[in-house]
Parts: C-alpha cells; sequence; structure tokens
C-alpha cells in the first residue's frame, strides 16, 4: 500500500500560531513590541568551516560570468559541490550533513547567490524542497525513508516536480500514477513543466493523482531519475538566473514500488501543515537569499562607482540626488536583513508562518527597487554589461545580469502578485477560525503605545503611524471578510486582497525595521526605509478605499473579443 503520513488539518495556518508573532499584530490591532525583543532572533551567523571551503571554491575556480553567458553550471562545478558537501547542508550530521538552521542556511544561500545566483538556487532548491528536507522528516521507518537516507548520504541532488503544461494551480495533476496487475507498484505517466534542478537529480519528488481502486487521490512520488521511462525532454532557460539547471520532464511508463507514493488519509500531501511549513521556508531560500543577495551587492556596486566619480570637480557623493540613492539601498538593505531574522528566527519551524509568507515578496520587491536604483545611478558610466566593461577597461560589475535575475526571481516558484494575494486569503482563513483580540472588531482602537524614549523623534512618530495602520488594517481585513461571506464572486475580490497582501508586508517592514532600531541603535537607516514605506502605504490604502474602479473588467473583455474600434485606436 502507499504510505500515508499524516492527516490534514483543515485549517489555513500551518501549525498553532504562539503569541510572539505579527499575524497577532495584524489581527489584533496592536502589537506586543516585547515580542520582537526576543532572544530566538538570531544575529547574523559565522559560516562554518566546510562553508567557508565551498564559498573559496567559487571564488577562485567557478567564473559567474561563464555560467551566465553559457546558460550552464560546468559538470566539473557540480561535482565538485557533491565533494564540498554543498547538497547536505541541511541533513543532519548521521547523514553527512551539516545541520543547518533555517537560518543559517539562508546566510549560506545569500553568500553563495552573491557570486552566482544560479549556483544559489541550484542549493536552494535541494536544501528547501528536496525529498530529503521537505519530505523525509514526516515519514514513517520503512523502504523509502532508507533509501532517501542512503542517497543523502552520497550526496544526492533532489528537487520536487509540481508544475505541468497546463499550470501549477489545478487540485489534481494530470500526471498519473496507476497500480500494476499485481498491485506491488505504480506506473507513472506524465509531463513536468519548469522543473528546477529537474535535469540534474537523482531523486526528484512528483505530484501525482493516484488511481486506486478506492477514487483518485493525490500522492507525492519519488522517483529515481535512472529508472527506465524518466526522460529530460529539454532543458529551459529564462531571461535571467541563467545557468540554472531546469527542464521539461516526461514519465512515460515510469514504475516505481508501491510504497514511493506518500497520501496522507485525506487531502492533498502538498498542503499537509507540515509541507506547508517546509514550503514556505523554502521560498524565502530559494527566491529570498537570492534577492539579499543582489541587494548587497547593489550596495556595494554604489558605493564603490559614487567614491570614484566626480562631476566638475565635485565627488558624486555631494549631490542630493546621489546621497537619496546611496541612503534608499542601505536601508531597504538593513529592513529586508531584519525582516528575514525575525521570520526565520523562531525556534520551531511551524512559528511565524505567515512572516515567511510575506518575506518572499518583501525580499524581492526591495531588492528590486534597489537594483533599479543602481540601474540608474551607474547609468551614468553607461548601461554595459560585465564583458562590455572588461574590454575597455572598466570596473567589470555585473548589473545587467542583476537586473535580469532579479526579475526572474519575483517569478520563480509563483508569480509575486499572486503570492500576495494567496498571503491576504491566509490570513483571512486564520481570521474565519479565531476567536476577535483586542479591538479587531469593536472600531479597532490602537493598543497601548510602547515607550518611545530610545528613538528619535520621527522614528517614534514611526511608531505611532505604525499602530494607527495596524488598528486600520484589522478592520480593513474584517470588512473584506465580510463581503466574502455574503457571497461576491470570488474573481472581483482578488485586487482588494493583492493589496491587503502588500500593506501586509510594507507593515512587516516597518515593524521589523523599527524593532532593529530599537536594538541596534541604526535609527536613520530605520527612517529613511519607514518614511519611503510610509508614502507606499498612502498609495496603497488610498487604493483600497477608492469608491469606484476604472471599468477594467470591461476593456479586457473588448480587448479578448478583439473589438474592431479598440483594435483600431490601439493600433493592432
Amino acid at each position: 500500500m502507499t504510505v500515508q503520513v499524516f492527516a490534514q488539518r483543515p485549517t489555513a495556518q500551518p501549525t498553532r500560531q504562539p503569541a510572539a508573532s505579527f499575524l497577532t499584530a495584524l489581527t489584533g490591532g496592536d502589537p506586543s513590541w516585547d515580542a520582537w525583543r526576543d532572544p530566538s532572533v538570531p544575529e547574523n551567523v559565522e559560516h562554518p568551516p566546510e562553508v567557508v571551503r565551498l564559498l573559496a571554491f567559487l571564488d577562485t575556480e567557478v567564473d559567474p560570468d561563464a555560467v551566465d553567458r553559457e546558460g550552464e553550471i560546468p559538470p566539473f562545478v557540480i561535482a565538485r559541490l557533491r565533494d564540498l558537501g554543498a547538497f547536505r547542508l541541511a541533513a543532519g550530521e548521521d547523514l553527512g550533513g551539516l545541520g543547518l538552521t533555517p537560518y543559517a542556511l539562508f546566510r549560506t544561500v545569500e553568500a553563495v547567490a552573491s557570486r552566482s545566483v544560479a549556483i544559489g538556487f541550484l542549493l536552494a532548491v535541494h536544501n528547501g524542497i528536496g525529498v530529503a528536507t521537505s519530505l523525509l522528516p514526516t515519514l514513517p521507518h520503512g523502504a523509502l525513508r532508507d533509501l532517501i537516507r542512503r542517497r543523502t548520504r552520497e550526496g544526492m541532488i533532489s528537487g520536487f516536480a509540481d508544475t505541468e503544461p497546463a499550470g501549477q494551480g489545478n487540485q489534481w495533476p494530470r500526471t498519473t500514477a496507476t497500480p500494476t496487475p499485481d498491485g506491488s507498484a505504480y506506473v507513472l505517466n506524465g509531463d513536468k513543466l519548469f522543473i528546477s534542478n529537474g535535469p540534474v537529480a537523482d531523486l526528484l519528488g512528483v505530484t501525482v493523482t493516484v488511481r486506486d481502486e478506492d477514487g483518485p487521490r493525490v500522492g507525492l512520488a519519488v522517483v529515481d531519475t535512472r529508472t527506465p521511462g524518466f526522460e529530460v525532454r529539454a532543458g529551459l532557460e529564462f531571461l535571467g538566473v541563467r545557468g540554472l539547471p531546469n527542464g521539461w520532464l516526461r514519465l512515460n511508463g515510469v514504475t516505481i514500488p508501491r510504497d514511493h507514493v506518500v497520501t496522507v488519509a485525506h487531502g492533498d500531501p502538498r498542503r499537509t501543515p507540515e509541507r506547508t511549513s517546509a514550503l514556505l521556508t523554502a521560498r524565502l531560500l530559494i527566491q529570498g537569499a537570492p534577492a539579499l543577495a543582489l541587494a548587497r551587492n547593489c550596495l556595494r556596486w554604489s558605493r564603490e562607482f559614487t567614491a570614484r566619480r566626480r562631476v566638475d570637480g565635485i565627488g558624486l557623493g555631494e549631490y542630493d540626488l546621489i546621497q537619496r540613492t546611496l541612503a534608499a539601498n542601505a536601508a531597504d538593505v538593513r529592513a529586508m536583513d531584519a525582516v528575514v531574522r525575525w521570520s526565520l528566527g523562531a525556534p520551531a519551524p511551524g512559528e511565524r508562518w505567515f512572516e515567511r509568507m510575506l518575506a518572499r515578496n518583501f525580499c524581492t520587491e526591495t531588492a528590486t527597487r534597489v537594483v533599479d536604483r543602481t540601474v540608474s545611478l551607474l547609468g551614468g558610466e553607461g548601461l554595459e554589461t560585465d564583458r562590455s566593461k572588461r574590454r575597455r577597461g572598466a570596473p567589470p560589475v555585473p548589473l545587467e545580469r542583476a537586473y535580469r535575475d532579479i526579475r526572474v526571481l519575483r517569478t520563480a516558484g509563483g508569480v509575486d502578485d499572486l503570492i500576495d494575494v494567496q498571503a491576504a486569503q491566509a490570513l483571512l482563513a486564520h481570521l474565519a477560525d479565531t476567536e476577535p483580540v483586542g479591538g479587531f472588531r469593536d472600531g479597532a482602537v490602537p493598543g497601548v503605545l510602547p515607550a518611545t524614549e530610545n528613538f528619535f523623534p520621527r522614528n517614534a512618530r514611526h511608531l505611532h503611524d505604525l499602530h494607527e495602520d495596524l488598528a486600520r488594517f484589522a478592520a480593513a481585513c474584517h470588512d473584506i471578510g465580510t463581503r466574502a461571506a455574503k457571497g461576491r464572486p470570488s474573481g472581483s475580490q482578488q485586487y482588494p486582497l493583492l493589496l491587503i497582501g502588500r500593506i501586509a508586508r510594507e507593515l512587516l517592514g516597518t515593524a521589523a525595521a523599527l524593532a532593529t532600531a530599537e536594538q541596534d541603535g541604526h535609527q536613520r537607516l530605520t527612517d529613511v526605509h519607514c518614511t519611503a514605506a510610509r508614502f507606499r502605504l498612502r498609495d496603497l490604502w488610498a487604493q483600497l478605499d477608492a469608491p469606484d474602479q476604472p471599468d477594467h473588467a470591461g476593456i479586457a473583455r473588448a480587448v479578448l473579443s478583439r473589438d474592431r474600434h479598440l483594435d483600431g485606436l490601439l493600433g493592432l
């Protein structure tokens, strides 16, 4: 029979949410500031010797420009990564790994991605959503668990194959698992698309629709890619993160033992609390860590460029717009760092799940602003590729690569807009299952402000504004939840949900920046970030509160229907 690992909970949250959570602040309208002083929030960690050796290898023997140019991580690099234990970073010491915490793993992926986003992405996928990380901890003792443990010790590469040509959001995978006549195995048939690590993986987790005698159900199949019938139909190349092994995979009569298919008693094994928690952490590793790496690189490039440039004898750093660019980049990098430390700092893996859901888009969107500002700043030297700069002897800066990479990070693993919508949906689902607290349903009165004597006056004002926004946010969620309960079509509620998701992550970034300022004294950086966030929040609130909207739906229908008048106006 198939392996059943856990029953699915009906509620939206992966685990019971602890008190020290920003989710409590969002739903109750009043943050517990003591939570942000939680000692479990880590400081920056030092890399262990194994990671130091890994980074030294990347610095001395890997050419990231060649990886991007050729669109391939050379086989010798992947082989050396195995030897250095790069595919056992999260595995326990009993499996020959380092047993890195999620936060230490994030810092390692970030350091690798600062050299090559493609290699950082490769390691994040394996150590984040590979079968050894996301599936092994939940498996009972047996042949499948033994297989994964053995292959982990050997340094296998893994990944997770879910997306299909029809898309990722379908409830039922079109890839099927059909029992053999004697019932001892399953035969897998179907295609998977956009599968990171797929072309180089040894073991893959594959979502399937299991066709059993009791009716169809969703399962997770563990496939050895050496099995006959497994085929990499094509390697895929994206506009950024070039070199990442990603492929279109086909399973054509792939036969695997019956106990290599994992199901749950009720529901979908992709959406169990344990797997949801693991995927949220993995998403932050895969997209958030490279995004922060790119932002830090851009801050360094901005500083170096500004220091060496003069205009009419005046150093570039003396000009107002340049000062604002550098300050904004520094403040955003600091805010990203604060959000990551808070989101991954909880001792239990299921805690702060909502923060991790918000942190992915916070990191990628914030890094996008940093990269874009840096492109504008270095535009004074010409928008050249790294190769072009090398040819004329200018300091080589791979900014063009960073510009492409950050755009892919906003889409990989889920389009950014939909991630914001999903965050809002998870929040409303949590509210539906939670007793109202604080002022949530009685006018959302702001809570008592904490002492502000440790803040500069401007940051004290930011803290006051944060409290007002939190109260307003709780009331807005209640209003949207009430409208949804009255049966309005779900499609018409997507944009308000998008705005709620974006507001939530702006509030998270503000709270993290303020808490960090109180702890380490970086008051000016905090003021810069919170001031910019305040302007973004004003726009988001204005859109959410707007009494009516333009006729987007009507125009979209006219465009899709090839309306002759509209086509003529648009020159289509």
